[in-house]
């Protein structure tokens, strides 16, 4: 027997206060504990009776397991969104295209001093780079701006984030190398660092692109977790 929105409204608000700190996982438990009363309730005047015996079955360490199995779904699953999103932008032509110039990037090394003309070309792409980040960037900072609740989906996303903006610094600091003429001390690295731009801008495209996405379909799967 489905509950009455009143009904589900009390059992919203006892997982409010159970559900501790992120609003999806708050979402999961509330689903969670009223299917299990829906399948043993058989006349709505018994709801508050049975509520009051699952509060009592629901212990405070039946619900933290709960929590976590819940947590943990909610994380595997926004990774496996992540990944499918990432290898669906990493097509075979783009793929096919960087290798095409990283070998462009390696033969230049080879035939030229790569190193005093590669200068101007990092600079520019960490321009490029830095400035489509932050143009495509925006819609996804004004959706975490107009937050109201910590969602664990947004936590797992942010972390990514962090992860995929550390190449994008590393080639910052090789930027200002050459500016102060530092990284001639290290011309291994740098060279290196030139042969992978090409795959590091394809990964940096590529991330954008999800980024964006995920952080809109978060809005559209908890709207009530953003400012209206």
């Amino acid at each position: 027997m489905e509950l009455t929105q009143e009904q589900y409204s009390l059992v919203s608000e006892y997982c409010r206060k159970t559900g501790k700190q992120f609003y999806d996982v708050e979402l999961e438990l509330t689903d969670h504990i009223v299917n299990y009363i829906e399948d043993r309730l058989t006349d709505t005047k018994n709801f508050s009776s049975l509520f009051e015996e699952i509060k009592q079955d629901f212990n405070t360490k039946a619900i933290s397991n709960i929590i976590t199995e819940k947590a943990t779904s909610i994380e595997r699953s926004i990774k496996l969104q992540l990944r499918s999103e990432l290898l669906q932008y990493l097509s075979l032509p783009k793929i096919a295209l960087t290798f095409l110039l990283v070998a462009l990037v390696i033969w230049l090394d080879q035939n030229y001093a790569v190193e005093k003309i590669a200068a101007s070309f990092i600079h520019l792409i960490n321009a490029l780079n830095i400035t489509y980040a932050f143009g495509k960037g925006k819609l996804a900072n004004d959706n975490i701006r107009d937050k109201k609740k910590n969602l664990l989906s947004m936590k797992v996303i942010r972390d990514f984030h962090i992860i995929f903006i550390i190449p994008s610094i590393f080639y910052l600091l090789i930027s200002l190398g050459i500016i102060f003429e530092i990284t001639n001390s290290y011309l291994f690295i740098y060279k290196i660092a030139l042969y992978l731009l090409p795959v590091v801008i394809l990964l940096n495209l590529a991330w954008q692109e999800v980024y964006i996405k995920s952080q809109l379909k978060i809005r559209q799967q908890y709207p009530n977790a953003f400012a209206q």
